[in-house]
C-alpha cells in the first residue's frame, strides 16, 4: 500500500526526509488521514502491506497502545483468509480498545474468513476472531466459516480488570462452526444486529454469563445482578439450521427482536446451567420475533452438522438433550418477558418454560428456577394456517410468579393430567412476584415435569421426552396439523429425512 503524506511547498526536502524516518514502522504501513479520520491498516491477499488479517490488527494493536484517543480501523480487502484472528487485551503494549475490523464491501461473503485448514499457535484455528478482553470492539461485513470452535467470539474472564463491553457485530454471517455463530460471554452490553448464522454445532447467535455488580453476586441475595442494567440488543438476525437458533446460558438484560429463528432444532433458548457463572438467566425480552418450523432434527445422520453438546446431564440413568421441536424455551427463567412473537409450525410445542430438575431428581446444586416470567401477546399458529404441534403452550408447573395473557385466542394449553386445573398451570398476568428461595424446581403433580420417579421415558412430560432414547425418537412424539406449511415471507421448510430404521417408533 503506498503511504500518502501531505507536501507542504516551504519545508525543505531534508526536513521532510527526517521527519519520515522518525515515523513508527506501523504507520508507515498505513493510511494516515486527516485528524477527523481514522488510521487504517489494510489487508488483502495482494497489493497491501499486510497479507494477512492477524497482521494488520497487531500493527492497529501497536498503533493504538501509542495512540490511545486515535480512531483505528483494519479493512479487509475481498477475498479468502485462512487464518484464525486472535485480539488479546491482556498483551502488554497491544490496545485494542475500540478497534473495528471490516470488511471493505457491505456483501459479507466478500471478506471470507476460513476455518478449514487454518492454523492457530497450537494446532488448528479454533476461530475465525477471537477478542479477549476488549471493548468497544466493532466487527463488520465479513463471513466466517468451518471453524472448530466459533465465528465470531468475544468474552473476557470473570477476573478483575477483565471486560468485553460495549462490543458491536453487525452485518456478519457465520457458518459451519463446530460450536457457536456468534458468541458473547461475561461482556457488559453489546450488539449482534443484521446478521445471519447457520450450521452450527451449537447455536447461532449466542449471549452468555452477563457479568453482574458484583462478582460473588447470588440470586439469593435479593439484589439485582445489576443496578443500572447495561443491555445487550439482537435485531434484524436471521438463524436457521442449527442445533438452537439462540443460546442465552445465564444470560441477562438481552433483548431480541425483528428477528427470525427458523428451521433449527429449537429456536431461542435462554437457559440457565452450572457450566457458567451468575446463574440463572433473566431480565431479558423476547419480542416480535418470527419463530417457525423448528423441526431440525440433528440426531439424523443425514444432518448438515453435528451437535457438539454430549447432553445437560442424566435424569433416571437417561441422557437429557434440548428438546427439538420447539419454538421458544424458557429454561429455569426469572423475570423473562416473551411478547409479541409470531410462533408456528413447531411439531412438538410453541412455547415451553420449565425448571431444571433440582431437589431429589438430581444431586447438583440447583438454581434453574423457572419463576416471574411474562409470556403475553403472542400470536401462536397463524391463527390455525400453519398450527404448532402438541400444543401451543407448555408449562410443567414448577417455580411460580409466571403469567400468561393476551396470546392467540384459540391458542392451546398443554393439560397434562389434570390434576392441576389449566387456571393454575397458566395464570392470568399480573401475578405476585414469587420469592426465588421459596420457589420448587419439581411438581410431579401435574405430570408435565415428569409421570413419576421411576417412569422416565413419558414424551408428553419434559424429562420422558427430552430423555428420548435414542435422542433422535424425539420426533417420534411430533404432531403434523397441516400437510405442507403454508408460504411465508419466501422462507423454505427444512427437515432431515431419516434413513431406513433410523427412527425406530
Amino acid at each position: 500500500m503506498k503511504h500518502r503524506l501531505p507536501v507542504f511547498a516551504l519545508v525543505p526536502v531534508l526536513a521532510a526526509l527526517v521527519g519520515l524516518a522518525a515515523q513508527p514502522a506501523s504507520a508507515l504501513a498505513a493510511r494516515p488521514a486527516k485528524k477527523s479520520k481514522p488510521m487504517v491498516f489494510e489487508a488483502c491477499r495482494h497489493g497491501c502491506h499486510y497479507r494477512t488479517i492477524q497482521k494488520a490488527v497487531e500493527a492497529a494493536g501497536a498503533y493504538g497502545f501509542k495512540n490511545k484517543k486515535a480512531k483505528v480501523v483494519v479493512a479487509i480487502r475481498p477475498g479468502k483468509y485462512v487464518e484464525g484472528v486472535v485480539l488479546d487485551g491482556t498483551e502488554p503494549k497491544k490496545r485494542y480498545d475500540g478497534l473495528t475490523i471490516e470488511g471493505t464491501k457491505k456483501d459479507p461473503k466478500r471478506v471470507v474468513l476460513e476455518g478449514k485448514n487454518a492454523k492457530g499457535e497450537l494446532g488448528a484455528a479454533q476461530n475465525g476472531i477471537e477478542a479477549i478482553s476488549v471493548d468497544g470492539l466493532v466487527l463488520k461485513n465479513m463471513w466466517a466459516r468451518n471453524y472448530q470452535s466459533n465465528g465470531f467470539f468475544i468474552h473476557a474472564a470473570n477476573e478483575e480488570g477483565q471486560h468485553c463491553d460495549g462490543y458491536t457485530m453487525n452485518n456478519l454471517l457465520a457458518s459451519g462452526n463446530r460450536s457457536y455463530g456468534l458468541f458473547a460471554k461475561n461482556c457488559l452490553g453489546g450488539k449482534m444486529i443484521n446478521s445471519t448464522g447457520y450450521h452450527q454445532g451449537d447455536s447461532g447467535f449466542y449471549v452468555g454469563e452477563t457479568p453482574c455488580d458484583k462478582r460473588n453476586w447470588t440470586v439469593t441475595s435479593g439484589k439485582p445482578c445489576q443496578k443500572k442494567p447495561v443491555w445487550t440488543l439482537l435485531k434484524n438476525d436471521k438463524s436457521y439450521e442449527n442445533v438452537l437458533g439462540y443460546s442465552g446460558t445465564n444470560s441477562k438484560y438481552v433483548r431480541i427482536v425483528e428477528s427470525a429463528f427458523y428451521n433449527n432444532g429449537a429456536g431461542i433458548v435462554p437457559n440457565t446451567l452450572e457450566s457458567e457463572g451468575y446463574m440463572p438467566n433473566g431480565w431479558n425480552v423476547i419480542e416480535r420475533n418470527d419463530v417457525f418450523w423448528n423441526n431440525y432434527n440433528y440426531f439424523l445422520a443425514g444432518s448438515a452438522f453435528k451437535t457438539v453438546s454430549e447432553g445437560l446431564g442424566q435424569i433416571g440413568g437417561q441422557t437429557v438433550n434440548y428438546p427439538t421441536g420447539v419454538g421458544i424455551i424458557i429454561f429455569g427463567g426469572d423475570h423473562n418477558v416473551v411478547r409479541g412473537n409470531r410462533v408456528f409450525g413447531n411439531y412438538k410445542w410453541g412455547i415451553a418454560s420449565f425448571s431444571g430438575p433440582g431437589e431429589e431428581l438430581v444431586s447438583n446444586k440447583n438454581e434453574a428456577k423457572n419463576v416471574n416470567n411474562e409470556i403475553v401477546e403472542n400470536v401462536m399458529g397463524r391463527e390455525g394456517a400453519d398450527p404448532n404441534g402438541e400444543f401451543d403452550m407448555w408449562n410443567d408447573g414448577t417455580g411460580g410468579g409466571n403469567c400468561w395473557g393476551a396470546n392467540s385466542v384459540n391458542a392451546t394449553f398443554a393439560p397434562g393430567n389434570g390434576k392441576v386445573p389449566l387456571s393454575q398451570l397458566y395464570p392470568a398476568c399480573p401475578q405476585p412476584e414469587m420469592n426465588y428461595a421459596a420457589a420448587k424446581s419439581v411438581n410431579l403433580v401435574p405430570g408435565l415435569q415428569i409421570a413419576s420417579l421411576s417412569e422416565t421415558g413419558n414424551p408428553s412430560t419434559i424429562l420422558g421426552y427430552a430423555g428420548t432414547n435414542p435422542p433422535q425418537n424425539q420426533q417420534c412424539s411430533w404432531v403434523k396439523r397441516v400437510a405442507t406449511h403454508p408460504a411465508f415471507q419466501g422462507y423454505k421448510p427444512v427437515e432431515v429425512t431419516p434413513m431406513p430404521g433410523e427412527v425406530t417408533c
